[in-house]
């Protein structure tokens, strides 16, 4: 597991990742290799080896990122929601439309790089993956929290609750970044499909 180094260590760590992400949206799970993310980040094999003990672990550091990022993307967009539904309604439609708003290919690239890893890693590597999810999952939970204590939702567990949204959730996503990969994705099916999750998972939840 990669470990996070404080000042200019951090800021080559952050670069490794950084290039790890450009590489996944130009060339998906192929185009990233330890030589290509050296080359490209200007940086010596010394470098990456002390911060990472080979390529699985750069992958996971790209997930932690990507993941805490969400996570602390989610927050401040909820935290102006009137209430825990519509904060979950957010989530489940953030994660399923995720970045159409930017370079469609290069995200969706990267995406279906990512989905590939992350059923792997998920065999290969579950603790660290594990930890990777838990900021964004204790945010779901926080807010199926509230919807029982406000008699919204049903009397459940809400760790249990939340990880059961976000499996469904990521893994139809995993499902469709794979079916496009190289395709231009269909904003307007993602919406739909963002749609019909949240509608099943509100109808799971509510009390």
């Amino acid at each position: 597991m990669f470990t996070a180094p404080e000042t200019s260590e951090g800021d080559r760590t952050m670069l490794l990742i950084r290039t790890a992400y450009d590489l996944l949206d130009e060339a998906g799970l192929e185009g990233l290799t330890i030589r290509a993310v050296l080359a490209r980040a200007g940086l010596a094999r010394r470098a990456f080896y002390e911060r990472f003990q080979g390529k699985d672990d750069l992958v996971l550091a790209v997930f932690d990122s990507s993941l805490r990022a969400a996570a602390l993307q989610f927050h401040e967009i909820t935290a102006r929601c009137q209430g825990p539904v519509e904060a979950l309604r957010t989530i489940v439609t953030g994660i399923v439309v995720g970045q159409l708003g930017q370079d469609r290919m290069g995200a969706n690239r990267r995406g279906a790089a990512l989905s590939r890893e992350h059923l792997r890693l998920a065999q290969t590597r579950p603790s660290e993956l594990n930890s990777a999810l838990e900021p964004l999952l204790d945010l779901i939970a926080g807010h199926v929290a509230q919807g029982i204590a406000g008699g919204t939702f049903r009397h459940a567990d809400p760790q249990l609750q939340a990880r059961l949204v976000y499996n469904l959730v990521s893994t139809t996503v995993h499902t469709v970044l794979l079916a496009e990969e190289e395709a231009v994705p269909d904003r307007t099916g993602r919406e739909e499909l963002a749609g019909e999750l949240w509608e099943f998972c509100r109808r799971a939840l509510v009390a």
